[in-house]
């Protein structure tokens, strides 16, 4: 009787015991979150009753680990579309909202951390940023601004400068808290996958048929994803594609080419589907970048097909080809006999596109400075029509005639030099992973050696191949978004943050794969220029 009574007083004992080990401030906090999320689940009407937790979960999460932020921006670019809160004449979709949450995690960082602490999941490096980037950015941001001045409608300014506003804290929030090899990859894969689940619903689109009638054309279906448009689908396709056919070219490791491979594979499918003809181009530009680049033994064909080009051009000027060969292609491509009052239903997306041109080039000449006001061209558009083509669509399907006619010759000014600062920095980033790559093969080569620490050196050689192969395919995507905005403008749904994401992962990549190759491993030093000299280049693939 005295142990079974000992034992019913202890066992309450130790279950309060157990009770007050569990209440932690974590536990407390989430019993609390979650009791929340059944009150508004049961409480609030539908969508906030879902979106609401929701909302509040991802708040804190970022808050606390603002990488998480980064992580699914490539996610809420690809579905974000399809939830948007809002606020009387604001719109604000996933993307918007993460790059605010995303933002105040900066912000609240950069204030509540004092400046010798360095430790935590939040951290950030510190002059992370090139300068050079920021410069571009900010005179770009100036002119539209500037532009503001004359503005026939400043909503529409307001909302083009809040997405360049959100490139920025992209950049700023991105090159402080990508610190590691494995973060810039985990963003990478998280783009991929985001990619080929827009592809999948793609197929499903194709193969049902679910779509506007619209996007018929022949007897086949332009798949659109959620982005509402073939055109904007095609290029944020294209970002990934060129990715994976990068890795699949050129990476160090098997399985990496593997699935990489069959990542390209199901993406070119989509891209077919998409049967966007500024994809297309885009994307052979892009290839041809990759194969020329990325495998320098084809060199020498290249310039055997170069001389054959300029042979088949002027071959056709002076009349030797009879040009009349190459009209059904001109008839499939739309660009015979272009009419724009009565153009034929292979003439008509052309056709449209021509005019937006024209009336870009038309606002230009009538506003050469300052343009007719950022964000303004649907506004000015209708006192520049041409033909029958009164509907405005947004834009002028080419992006420098698109910033000339909005921003006149002050923001075209900006807007290349931006572009430029781009190709600049992505083909310093590339160039420098290829030189250490080749230092570090030419290193170990000549020193022949299978140690401990030789076994190291060339595991870092691998990780370094892998790091060049996708700088590769993200100087690619970069440059399918430069020739596709000579057609079109795939500054559309958040795909500016994700270009912007992708810059700043390749800058990153640069500046940890070089701090990484100049560490020594133990009881060797790092490589030699004399040994690089004397050795002989070790045959890569990139």
């Amino acid at each position: 009787m005295t142990r079974e009574a000992g034992a019913a007083v202890s066992s309450p004992a130790r279950l309060g015991a157990a009770l007050r080990s569990s209440l932690t401030a974590a536990n407390t906090v989430g019993v609390l979150g979650g009791a929340l999320a059944l009150g508004c689940l049961f409480t609030l009407p539908a969508p906030w009753n879902i979106r609401l937790p929701l909302y509040l979960i991802l708040s804190i999460w970022v808050l606390l680990r603002p990488q998480v932020a980064l992580y699914l921006l490539p996610l809420s670019v690809s579905w974000g579309a399809l939830d948007y809160i809002g606020l009387g004449s604001l719109r604000l979709n996933s993307t918007d909202i993460l790059v605010i949450l995303l933002a105040t995690a900066w912000l609240a960082g950069h204030v509540l951390r004092s400046g010798h602490q360095t430790g935590g999941p939040g951290r950030r490096e510190r002059q992370a940023i090139p300068p050079l980037l920021l410069v571009g950015l900010a005179v770009l941001l100036i002119s539209m601004l500037v532009s503001l001045t004359v503005a026939m409608s400043v909503k529409s300014s307001l909302k083009e400068i809040f997405k360049w506003i959100e490139v920025l804290i992209v950049v700023v929030a991105g090159s402080g808290y990508i610190r590691t090899r494995r973060q810039a990859w985990t963003i990478v894969i998280f783009s991929l996958l985001a990619a080929l689940s827009q592809a999948a619903l793609g197929y499903y689109q194709e193969l049902f048929s679910i779509g506007p009638s619209s996007f018929v054309r022949g007897e086949s279906l332009r798949v659109y994803g959620t982005f509402n448009q073939p055109n904007p689908y095609a290029g944020y396709i294209n970002l990934s594609l060129t990715i994976a056919l990068a890795l699949a070219i050129a990476s160090r490791k098997k399985q990496t080419r593997w699935l990489a491979a069959g990542a390209s594979v199901l993406l070119a499918l989509a891209e077919f589907f998409s049967q966007s003809r500024g994809g297309w181009l885009a994307l052979l530009t892009a290839s041809l970048f990759i194969l020329l680049v990325g495998l320098p033994n084809l060199r020498p064909f290249w310039r055997m097909l170069i001389v054959g080009f300029w042979v088949l051009v002027e071959s056709i000027l002076i009349g030797i080809i009879p040009q009349h060969l190459f009209n059904p292609l001109l008839n499939f491509i739309g660009v015979n006999d272009i009419s724009f009052t009565h153009p034929t239903a292979q003439q008509y997306a052309t056709a449209e596109r021509l005019a937006h041109w024209l009336a870009g080039i038309h606002m230009f000449l009538d506003h050469p400075w300052l343009g007719v006001g950022i964000g303004n061209y649907g506004d000015a558009y209708p006192h520049y029509t041409i033909g029958i083509f009164v509907i405005p669509l947004g834009h002028a399907h080419n992006y420098f005639i698109n910033v000339a006619a909005e921003m006149g010759l002050v923001g075209l000014i900006a807007y290349t030099f931006f572009v430029l600062v781009i190709a600049g920095l992505s083909a310093r980033a590339y160039h420098r992973l290829h030189c250490a790559y080749r230092e570090l093969a030419a290193c170990l080569t000549a020193k022949r050696r299978l140690s401990a620490s030789s076994l190291r050196w060339r595991q870092r050689l691998a990780r370094l191949g892998d790091d060049q192969a996708l700088a590769l395919g993200i100087v690619a995507a970069l440059l399918t978004v430069l020739v596709h905005n000579m057609v079109d403008n795939l500054y559309v749904q958040g795909m500016a943050n994700l270009m912007a994401l992708l810059l700043i992962v390749l800058l990153r990549l640069e500046r940890l794969a070089l701090a990484e190759n100049q560490q020594p491993g133990p009881k060797e030093s790092s490589p030699r220029r004399a040994d690089i000299q004397s050795a002989p280049i070790l045959a890569t693939r990139t």
